[in-house]
């Protein structure tokens, strides 16, 4: 049987919007429900309006050093989060999965983009992790019942699990992105703090061979920047643990590039800052990872030192037939244990008054060894200082 279709119909009354856009962001075609969505006209958008026009200045950053480029490098992007603003100003979730058409040349042509509307997903979110903390508190109330109500609680139990699974199943969607989220405002903090730093000492600086060795600085922290905007980008692609890429790691060329973004921090506070990577020099291990992992911990043994002697810092490695010990030691402020040890690798815990305090390293440090099957583990006294004893599994 043939029928006829009407797929410009289809296009049309789709409950997704969709879109068609130039290589420069110009909005070229549009469905009716993406007119909707965003309350304009077609002639305000067709040839008028680009892509970023619709999103807030973070969308927009966001679009340029993330979007962009995962497009760019895999010719398509799946479930992208943005907020829209409308045209009276008001804002909306949507998900946005697009593809880049090209020609038998390989020439971009155009992109094609479809937007849902995740209002409704939001809101069922909220409420189930609503649902799933009623589930708890109703879980640990039957627990004290008689042994009567025990089928009861077993079959709230299986509806808790199940309520677990579905939340888990929507997180996990958005676990990837999150996770990048986090490296990436992270790992830039400190390189940019850096630049910043070195662009107030050569502004300030009238001597012509000082501003010379301050640019030198500033090529070379800039390199490093841009090394690692370009590992972030690279790590779009990271689908699950599985796929991730474990690199030959040589621990003092990670050590020296450390070392580097944080120079002036290190001058600044005097701080002595050694390493002994003898017994274990190398490992196979992602280097993204290992990375972040030293920046986050020599940027806190310097954050923390105590401020009545010169701090002292001191990295070092150790290793067995299946395991490398990565051991980052200081001599500084400290952290009770007894008080905060259930805390210290907590997302947002600090345990010292310090402006740059985040709450954010040692969760993600903690986040990346266990992703490739290790631990950490802490030993911490009050004004004595603190060691990280890190389990790096051997990649074979």
């Amino acid at each position: 049987m043939h029928l006829n279709i009407d797929y410009k119909e289809l296009y049309n009354t789709s409950p997704s919007g969709y879109f068609c856009s130039l290589p420069n962001g110009t909005i070229i075609d549009s469905n009716k429900n993406f007119l909707e969505l965003i309350s304009y006209t077609r002639e305000e958008v067709i040839g008028e309006k680009k892509f970023t026009d619709f999103l807030s200045l973070g969308g927009k950053i966001y679009f340029e050093n993330v979007y962009a480029p995962a497009l760019k490098l895999s010719g398509t992007v799946e479930e992208i989060n943005f907020n829209f603003i409308k045209k009276d100003g008001s804002k909306f979730p949507v998900l946005v999965n697009s593809v880049e058409v090209k020609d038998k040349e390989g020439l971009h042509l155009f992109t094609q983009s479809a937007v849902f509307n995740i209002s409704q997903r939001k809101k069922y979110e909220q409420e189930l992790i609503i649902a799933k903390r009623n589930a708890n508190d109703l879980s640990n109330k039957l627990s004290s019942v008689n042994t009567e109500l025990l089928n009861r609680a077993k079959l709230i139990s299986n509806q808790k699990r199940q309520l677990e699974e579905f939340n888990e199943h929507l997180e996990n969607k958005n676990k990837q992105l999150s996770s990048f989220a986090h490296i990436a405002s992270h790992n830039l903090r400190a390189p940019v703090s850096n630049l910043m730093a070195l662009k107030d000492f050569y502004n300030e600086n009238t001597d012509l061979e000082d501003k010379e060795m301050l640019f030198t600085k500033v090529e070379t922290v800039i390199d490093h920047l841009n090394e690692t905007l370009n590992e972030l980008i690279d790590s779009v692609k990271i689908r699950g643990n599985k796929d991730i890429v474990h690199d030959a790691i040589i621990f003092e060329e990670v050590f020296d590039k450390t070392r580097t973004i944080l120079e002036h921090q290190i001058l600044d506070s005097k701080a002595i800052v050694t390493s002994n990577f003898s017994k274990a020099p190398e490992i196979k291990y992602p280097k993204l990872y290992i990375e972040s992992i030293m920046l986050n911990l020599l940027s806190n043994s310097l954050r923390y030192r105590a401020p009545h002697r010169i701090a002292e810092i001191h990295f070092s490695t150790a290793v067995n037939d299946k395991e490398i010990m990565l051991t980052a030691s200081d001599n500084g402020l400290g952290i009770d244990l007894k008080k905060y040890g259930h805390k210290i690798f907590g997302l947002n815990n600090t345990f010292h008054r310090h402006p740059d305090s985040k709450g954010v390293g040692l969760f993600m440090t903690k986040t990346q060894i266990e992703a490739i099957g290790g631990s950490i583990n802490v030993e911490s006294a009050v004004d004595k200082g603190t060691t990280f004893k890190i389990i790096l599994k051997k990649n074979r």
